[in-house]
């Protein structure tokens, strides 16, 4: 048997044992040698062949992956990556687009002197039309301001409405007559366009009677052509209507009967989605703050829109409309609890009560520019100024708490009709009410605060127009004339230099007690011999005749009875005295 047929089928490695073989060859060493070299030089050839072709055979195929790859990738990934930096560039310009408008709101709440804090707060409105294009407001609404004549809004209007129409919550402080009615009126007639089918959907919470009349016929002339349905809480309608039954839109009404509404359980306040408290500051003190309270917690709907509106707002309103509000925004027009800068005011030292008197009717006498309304510190001053100044032959008129709600619309809409030239009046005036048109404020009796201050002169100079305050001080109010004078200076009137030297005290109801107004002689009184003990109130009674006098009475005598006989009345003219206080000039 050959060693090929051995050896068939197996592939021997010469490579590495080239020196065995070499060794069983029976050829000449030096030519076996030289052949297994060849040998194993050829073999390292072709490895190494074979190594470079199947590397080059693997570069292709990744060459070709790649290649395919590439090929695959091209269209999307070159898309999505310019779609990438399509999205940064948009982000960017997003980004410099919002910073421009941020700098340019900026600019235009500093030139309309508006100040704002909190988050995302909406661009003001530059004009009406922007309501229009930027919100889609009904053309009736638009219609009617034109109407009413509001050609541009106010700085209060530009801020708020934006604000309110985003669906925000909000404080504002605005001046006085700055237009704080339409600001939260338009907003919820431009929400509320479907009709309530029962119950109410906004309420509008007022101190007084005469505000809450005056924000209803507002709010009547705003939604002229409209089918809304807004109602006027008045006593009728407390006792009269089941308001499940009954359906409202827009709810205006006081504190006090709106809760006793709920009390009775005629009114449902879940469903309320917009809630206004105006003249915030008087509804949250002592007197009404439990009725607001009550009905805060009774409004339960939980995308309700609660907004505040004032003249003027302490810092426990601050932090009480915090508490209240979720992500509510600061609004504050001009400075915080500042009087109007078109009303120009003047202080006038009287040194009495007498004095006061002599004063206003000087006066009256020098330059009486109705209507004039003039402010006392209680309904029993009202009554006897009124007496006295009646005398003047001056068409006066009076308004106080005691007065019923006929007597009081009356005075009102007389004093509005210019039937009437001054009317005298407390506190329940000074706030939120519109007289149009009124030339000048007295203050006959100091202020008691800062706010009632401000409330009560701002009056006059509404919606822009020009007025006069003036305010009485005696010796009593002198402590407190740094208070009023920090006021002046505030809204640019001239202060003189002594009343800024005096020292400021802190100003707590300075409501002193003062002298009667009244010029009548006191009668004198008669009182009867009392038994009663020490303490107890003497009854006046009239002067009772005599035991003498009733027997002289049942029996008369002679003279008595020429006496009583009746004389003949010829013009019975006596000079009498001139009825005139005034001094002699």
């Amino acid at each position: 048997m050959s060693n090929d047929s051995l050896f068939a089928g197996i592939r021997f490695d010469r490579k590495r044992f080239g020196a065995d073989i070499a060794r069983f060859q029976k050829k000449d060493v030096s030519t076996s040698l030289a052949k297994i070299q060849s040998v194993i030089e050829d073999e390292e050839i072709n490895e190494t062949i074979e190594a470079v072709s199947s590397k080059k055979r693997k570069r292709k195929k990744t060459s070709s992956a790649v290649d395919g790859f590439s090929v695959f990738r091209s269209s999307t990934s070159k898309s999505k990556e310019k779609v990438q930096a399509g999205d940064d560039d948009e982000s960017i310009q997003l980004k410099k687009e919002k910073n421009k408008q941020l700098e340019r709101d900026a600019i235009f709440r500093k030139s309309r002197n508006i100040h704002v804090s909190g988050y995302n707060v909406p661009s003001p409105l530059q004009s009406f039309d922007e309501l229009k294009t930027s919100y889609k407001c009904p053309s009736y609404l638009l219609r009617n301001l034109a109407e009413l004549g509001f050609r541009e809004p106010t700085p209060i209007q530009q801020q708020a409405i934006p604000i309110l129409l985003q669906d925000r919550e909000c404080f504002a402080c605005a001046p006085t007559g700055s237009g704080k009615t339409l600001a939260f009126v338009c907003p919820m007639l431009m929400k509320l366009k479907a009709h309530s089918k029962g119950g109410v959907r906004a309420i509008i919470i007022c101190h007084s009677r005469e505000l809450s009349g005056q924000t209803y016929r507002e709010c009547k002339k705003f939604a002229k052509g409209e089918k809304f349905r807004i109602k006027l809480m008045t006593k009728h309608l407390l006792e009269g209507s089941d308001f499940s039954k009954f359906p409202c839109d827009i709810l205006i009404s006081t504190p006090f009967r709106l809760r006793l509404a709920t009390q009775r359980k005629k009114l449902d306040l879940s469903r309320v989605e917009y809630l206004v408290l105006d003249e915030s500051d008087k509804l949250f003190e002592p007197g009404m703050f439990k009725q607001i309270d009550a009905i805060i917690k009774a409004c339960t709907n939980p995308s309700i829109i609660r907004s505040l509106f004032s003249a003027t707002l302490p810092d426990f309103i601050e932090d009480k409309a915090r508490e209240l509000m979720h992500d509510a925004v600061r609004v504050i027009v001009g400075r915080k609890n500042m009087a109007s800068e078109t009303i120009k005011q003047k202080l006038v030292f009287t040194g009495s009560e007498e004095g006061k008197l002599i004063a206003i009717r000087q006066s009256f006498a020098e330059s009486l520019n109705p209507p004039v309304l003039v402010f006392v510190q209680s309904k029993e001053r009202a009554k006897e100024l009124c007496g006295e100044l009646a005398f003047d032959n001056i068409r006066v008129d009076v308004i106080h708490s005691d007065l019923s709600q006929e007597e009081r619309e009356n005075a009102v809409d007389n004093f509005r009709a210019c039937k009437t030239w001054v009317l005298i009046a407390t506190d329940v005036v000074a706030r939120g009410m519109d007289f149009k048109g009124i030339n000048c404020v007295i203050n006959y009796d100091f202020p008691d605060s800062a706010s009632a201050y401000i409330h009560r002169i701002g009056r006059s100079g509404r919606a822009g127009r020009s007025g006069e305050a003036i305010t009485f001080y005696t010796e009593e109010d002198i402590p407190f004339l740094k208070n009023v004078a920090n006021l002046m200076a505030s809204s640019g009137c001239e202060v003189p230099s002594w009343l800024t030297e005096l020292q400021k005290k802190k100003w707590r109801k300075h409501r002193p007690k003062r002298d009667s107004i009244s010029t009548k002689p006191d009668r004198p009184k008669r009182y009867s011999i009392s038994t009663k003990p020490d303490g107890v109130a003497e009854k006046e009674v009239e002067e009772t005749p005599g035991p003498k006098e009733i027997l002289s009475q049942l029996n008369p005598t002679e003279s008595q009875k020429k006496k009583s006989q009746k004389k003949k009345w010829r013009k019975n003219r006596p000079k009498r005295d001139s009825i005139s206080t005034k001094p002699d000039l």
